[in-house]
């Protein structure tokens, strides 16, 4: 399903994978590679407090993947993730406004095709306080309305008592009950507020969500379409679930393209292991190939020690003279030079 973002000024953005408890942000795209990206509507206006190049996930260390975080000016923030450090339009310190280019769409850090991983903090300095992005990027073109607009109500939502969700519910409205700004409007919790003096007379505050619309369309009666054949409508609520399944497929065939990739990462890893244990494998060999040689060298100079000493103690035995003696002592030191070969 496609939605408008005032993140890209376009209504043809998609959500790749969805807000939760493992994922705290929205991926979203157009399917455009390097798409402007914006600062949204309901962030109002802000300051640039720190742009991120680098940052380890999973393990893994990842270079030129900046993270953008801003402060808006109600003190609630957001991030934006994925962008080339070329196509950052902003730097620290900068005061930006909503509409203004912050990034581009992109590829870096731990990402598997051209997106935006954007996420909504309640407090800007406290990444655990990260929520769901939805009702602040997505359906967020803002139409302007002003003090004495008459509305049209399109759909139910809450009216209450002042401008902010912690006021107490008054009523829901009704579809196409209408009413009149009388002030506003108010910034409050990502929400803009209008407060109205309804057809009845009651008064209330009530958020624009997209459940109301300027009322300047002529009173018309209204049009019955024809009946349907049970055929028609059997073929209506096809197309509604073909529609349904060809979504589900979209999403399923991205997570399917996310785990093959991250499986090809695995499995690049395992050979470069495998590789580094044939490696060792092949060395300790030479190493054992090695000891045996100066093994059998070892045993080879002691046998021939032993001969040795036998002959000179036997022509020892045979000639033990005074002339012999000067030759005795150059043997001795043979001998001993001998030993420390071996030993060493």
């Amino acid at each position: 399903m496609a939605y408008y973002s005032s993140l890209f000024k376009k209504d043809d953005v998609r959500i790749t994978q969805k807000y939760s408890s493992s994922h705290r942000g929205l991926d979203l795209s157009r399917g455009v590679v390097r798409s402007p990206i914006y600062l949204p509507n309901k962030a109002i206006s802000g300051e640039v407090v720190s742009i991120i190049s680098e940052y380890d996930y999973l393990g893994v260390h990842y270079k030129n993947a900046p993270i953008i975080l801003i402060k808006h000016k109600d003190g609630s923030g957001s991030r934006y993730i994925h962008s080339y450090p070329e196509d950052v339009k902003v730097k620290v310190g900068d005061k930006v406004v909503a509409g203004q280019q912050i990034c581009c769409t992109g590829n870096t850090g731990h990402s598997f095709g051209d997106h935006l991983h954007f996420e909504w903090l309640s407090n800007w300095s406290d990444l655990r306080t990260r929520i769901d992005p939805f009702n602040f990027v997505i359906n967020d073109d803002m139409e302007t309305f002003k003090i004495g607009d008459k509305i049209r109500f399109t759909g139910v939502q809450n009216i209450r008592s002042g401008s902010g969700t912690e006021y107490k519910v008054l009523r829901d409205s009704v579809v196409g009950e209408t009413a009149t700004i009388k002030d506003g409007p108010r910034e409050s919790g990502g929400y803009t507020w209008y407060d109205c003096i309804f057809s009845n007379g009651s008064t209330g505050w009530v958020a624009d969500v997209k459940k109301f619309v300027l009322d300047n369309t002529p009173v018309q009666d209204p049009v019955i379409p024809p009946e349907q054949t049970e055929c028609e409508k059997e073929v209506e609520r096809l197309k509604t679930e073909n529609k349904g399944l060809t979504n589900e497929l979209t999403a399923l065939k991205s997570q399917v393209e996310k785990l093959e990739n991250e499986l090809k990462l695995q499995k690049d890893r395992v050979g470069f292991l495998e590789g580094s244990l044939k490696e060792r494998d092949e060395e300790i060999k030479e190493l054992e190939s090695s000891f045996d040689t100066l093994k059998k060298e070892k045993d080879r100079l002691e046998k021939e020690k032993l001969e040795i000493q036998e002959q000179f103690d036997k022509y020892k035995q045979e000639n033990n003279s005074s002339f012999v003696n000067p030759f005795v002592k150059v043997f001795d030191k043979i001998i001993d030079f001998i030993k420390r070969k071996v030993v060493k």
